[in-house]
C-alpha cells in the first residue's frame, strides 16, 4: 500500500462540504497552487427494474441536515488532512434524483495522484457508511425503502 505524502504545512486546506436540493452538479474545485493531482467520484442513480414493482422512476433522499453537515466537514477535514489534500469538495443530493442524475460528488485536489486516488475513495466509503441519509426508491407500481447503512444499525444488524 502506497504511503500518503505528509500535509505541506504551508498550504491550507479547503473544504465545501453541501447538501443540495436536486442532482448534484460537477463544479470546478478552487484550486490550490501546490496541488498536481484532481481526483473526484461521482454516484448516479442506475437505471434499474424491479422484478414486482417494474422500472425504477427515481430515488428520494431525506437527510438530518445538522448532523449530515458537521459530519461532511469532519470527514473532509480529517481525511483531507491525512492525505495532504489542498481541497475537498463533498455534496450530496436532497429529495428526488432519477436515473443518470448525480447524487452525491466527492472531490479532491492533492499534490499527487496516489494521495488524490486514496482520499476520493476514503471519503465516497466513508459518506456511504456515516452520512445520516435515508432512500426511498420509487418504481412504476410502488415505493420501497432503503434502511440506513451499516453505521446506523445495532449489533444485532437491525437498523437503529
Amino acid at each position: 500500500m502506497a504511503q500518503s505524502a505528509p500535509p505541506n504545512p504551508h498550504a491550507s486546506l479547503h473544504i465545501e462540504a453541501t447538501l443540495h436540493r436536486g442532482p448534484v452538479p460537477i463544479e470546478p474545485l478552487i484550486w490550490p497552487e501546490h496541488c498536481g493531482a484532481e481526483a473526484i467520484f461521482v454516484g448516479r442513480t442506475r437505471v434499474e427494474s424491479h422484478a414486482e414493482f417494474g422500472s425504477l422512476l427515481k430515488l428520494e433522499y431525506e437527510v438530518f441536515e445538522p448532523m449530515a453537515m458537521k459530519l461532511m466537514q469532519d470527514l473532509g477535514q480529517h481525511i483531507g488532512s491525512r492525505h495532504g489534500c489542498g481541497a475537498v469538495r463533498i455534496v450530496h443530493a436532497l429529495g428526488d434524483i432519477a436515473p443518470g442524475q448525480a447524487s452525491v460528488v466527492i472531490q479532491v485536489a492533492c499534490p499527487h495522484r496516489t494521495e488524490a486516488f486514496a482520499a476520493c475513495r476514503e471519503l465516497i466509503d466513508r459518506v456511504k457508511h456515516e452520512l445520516p441519509i435515508w432512500k426511498r426508491e420509487h418504481w412504476e407500481r410502488g415505493t420501497t425503502f432503503v434502511q440506513g447503512c451499516c453505521a446506523h444499525r445495532g449489533p444485532t444488524g437491525e437498523a437503529s
